[in-house]
């Protein structure tokens, strides 16, 4: 090469020496990009004992694919959750439920394994978690990930843009791509999975006046006035209702006034209860929505109950419909301190 340049342009050492210089910066930069380490893809697939088989094997499938071809390996974790069925008796419920329980810790446990396995071979390894699971569940396991210190999770779209008109799209974070993100399966034609919800920090910071007009679109913040106070209710219920379900609202109100069953089995009734509800279709599926409906619930919880001192001391309950991502991002930020009740709702004491 050096030759055939000479023939062309002439001895130009100083014009050679730089061509050289800029080939092997080339080279090397290619030599990196195609090293680096694109991490692993941690699919969690918790489908319930009375789902059907093939709905569920689908999107592990699928998920699993998506993993491979964003990440260097996959790591798959598949437990059948036992759920207790109504016609059951107290005893076989509560075993149902207690077997539940110890399978989200299995699940759990299994995964936490796998990233203090990579945190100690390279903690720098991004990560992604896929998860597939009833809503209760992927709320308690998302409890769960709560106090997990392995090390950072970063998805396969963690640099993803922020929408215009937000804080981070003039700059409010430096580091957007090393912030935790979950994936999400998508409904839309031409796509299979996007990022869906950073897990970090910032899912509790207070809205910006323009965050809080976009959240205002997404989702309506209501203390429905047909739902009279019960005066011995123990407990108080968060309704949030972000998927196409029309009923959904209206069958949680009425569960939560005449009392119904938890995750724990504990049957309650609710003194009063608040309305996260979004429009008649699903969430945009976006990075920025997503993570802004997520927001907007726990900013809207946290107005509600500071608000409504004699509210404190009552438990507090959660009726949701919402995507997969949404529910793991709300127990991650609630923590136990909400419990969900599950669909279908369990009325009998």
């Amino acid at each position: 090469m050096p030759d055939v340049i000479k023939s062309w342009l002439g001895d130009q050492r100083s014009f050679l020496t730089l061509l050289c210089v800029v080939a092997a910066a080339t080279f090397a930069g290619i030599n990196l990009w195609q090293q680096r380490s694109r991490g692993v893809g941690i699919v969690i697939s918790l489908p319930r004992s009375v789902w059907r088989g093939p709905w569920s094997g689908q999107w592990s499938a699928a998920a699993a694919d998506h993993a491979r071809r964003h990440h260097d390996s996959c790591f798959t974790v598949r437990r059948d959750v036992p759920a207790p069925s109504p016609g059951d008796d107290v005893e076989e419920q509560a075993e149902a439920r207690e077997a539940r329980r110890q399978t989200l810790d299995l699940a759990y446990e299994l995964v936490t394994a796998r990233l203090t396995e990579l945190s100690e071979s390279d903690p720098a390894t991004p990560v992604s978690l896929y998860i597939n699971a009833a809503l209760p569940d992927a709320f308690e396991l998302g409890a769960r990930f709560k106090f997990n210190v392995q090390r950072r999770l970063r998805a396969f779209g963690g640099g993803a843009r922020p929408a215009a008109g937000s804080e981070q799209a003039h700059g409010g974070d430096a580091d957007l791509a090393e912030v935790p993100v979950l994936p999400q399966r998508a409904e839309r034609d031409g796509s299979d999975f996007f990022a869906a919800v950073r897990m970090s920090g910032r899912l509790k910071d207070p809205l910006s006046s323009a965050e809080a007009v976009r959240a205002a679109r997404l989702a309506k913040v209501t203390e429905p006035p047909e739902f009279e106070e019960v005066t011995d209710g123990t407990a108080v219920a968060l309704v949030v209702h972000l998927a196409d379900n029309p009923l959904m609202v209206t069958q949680a109100l009425w569960a939560a006034r005449e009392g119904c069953l938890d995750t724990d089995g504990r049957w309650e009734r609710c003194r009063a209860a608040l309305v996260v509800e979004g429009g008649p279709a699903n969430l945009p599926e976006s990075l920025a929505d997503f993570e802004l409906a997520v927001r907007h619930v726990y900013a809207a919880w946290r107005a509600w109950t500071l608000t409504r001192p004699r509210y404190r001391e009552l438990r507090l309950r959660l009726f949701i419909a919402a995507p997969v991502s949404v529910a793991f991002a709300l127990g991650w930020l609630f923590d136990h301190e909400v419990k969900v009740v599950p669909h279908p709702y369990q009325t009998a004491k």
